[in-house]
């Protein structure tokens, strides 16, 4: 199945609606939020809220799991709920649904330890997942930059953010290691300070080549959000190395989810969700979170291996196929339009 010449052709002839960009950027706010609490309780409180008040994974907090994590996953993985998506994908796609199932049965029915080691692989692919897309969106936002530069700036904030999840690892399962007698906790620290130091020199350089100011504004803050997760780490606050990239991530991918669905589906509902009823911009909305949360609260309430299997699944899936669709020129991508 070949791919529409016309942008227009996979959503219909109606106008297409625009993402905001401003949108995205004001997702970042959460940055500046959670420096000024952690700095607040260390400066004011004696880190009272790191000792007393705040978990240590956002997880302990019974809203989160109900709106953040599965429900992104669920949200993206119902827009290939499309025939003509189906049939121009799953040549891509055959090999890593048998692969990824495969795996995620053998965690959820094998030994305990393959699970772990399954789960911390999906942690780190986590961590890369939740990079990558914000790194997508600001290379969208530039204009011809240098390809040297854009390398040099992906692979760096993503080494970062791989060490600092694995320095978080290291504290909270092994708090008494030690690397040579060097305490591994001041050695994340010093490593990624030399790598956001080393990020500030692409980041500058990429955020001249933006189209505009709140370009500019957007590259500039996904070096912010790194070093918000470095500080985080520095000062012992876990909660929110793991809660600033996954607010950022989960709602920029609703805000585009909402932006593709009501443009793939403005004049003919060709996802299953919009087949039926009343089409438009607000139905979107309503309708895919509302789905979403509740597929995703269905699946995670019952801890049986099948609906453990079928998490580890999903969620796997839903990473591959966010690193594919994304991509010009695919279906997925004309139906995205930034302002």
């Amino acid at each position: 199945m070949g791919v529409p010449a016309d942008p227009q052709a996979a959503a219909g002839a109606l106008p297409m609606h625009t993402l905001d960009r401003r949108w995205l950027l004001a997702l970042y706010a959460v940055i500046p939020f959670a420096v000024g609490l952690m700095l607040l309780d260390q400066a004011l409180l004696g880190s009272h809220l790191r000792r007393a008040v705040l978990p240590v994974a956002p997880e302990e907090w019974p809203a989160w799991t109900i709106l953040f994590g599965m429900p992104h996953v669920i949200a993206g993985l119902l827009t290939m709920a499309d025939r003509e998506y189906l049939g121009y994908y799953r040549r891509r796609f055959c090999w890593p649904l048998l692969g990824f199932g495969a795996i995620s049965i053998a965690a959820a029915t094998g030994p305990g330890q393959l699970a772990f080691s399954v789960a911390l692989w999906l942690g780190f692919y986590t961590v890369t997942h939740l990079l990558t897309q914000q790194i997508g969106l600001a290379f969208t936002m530039l204009h011809k930059p240098p390809v040297g530069w854009m390398r040099l700036w992906k692979w760096t904030m993503l080494v970062l953010g791989v060490l600092v999840y694995a320095g978080l690892f290291l504290d909270m399962n092994l708090p008494d290691a030690s690397l040579g007698g060097l305490d591994p906790h001041a050695l994340v620290v010093l490593g990624g300070a030399g790598l956001l130091a080393l990020l500030l020199v692409p980041t500058a350089v990429l955020a001249r080549r933006a189209v505009d100011r709140c370009a500019v504004v957007y590259v500039w803050s996904n070096w912010a959000m790194v070093a918000a997760i470095l500080a985080a780490f520095a000062w012992r606050y876990p909660v929110f190395i793991l809660l600033i990239p996954r607010i950022i991530h989960d709602l920029t991918a609703f805000l585009v989810y909402f932006n593709h669905d009501s443009n793939r589906n403005a004049q003919y509902g060709h996802n299953l969700l919009y087949r039926r009823g009343r089409r438009g911009r607000a139905v979107a909305f309503w309708i895919l979170p509302t789905v979403s949360v509740g597929l995703a609260y269905a699946l995670q309430i019952n801890e049986f291996p099948l609906f453990i299997a079928i998490n580890f699944f999903l969620t796997f899936m839903h990473y591959h196929i966010e690193s594919v669709v994304w991509r010009r020129p695919h279906l997925h991508r004309q139906c995205l339009v930034l302002s």
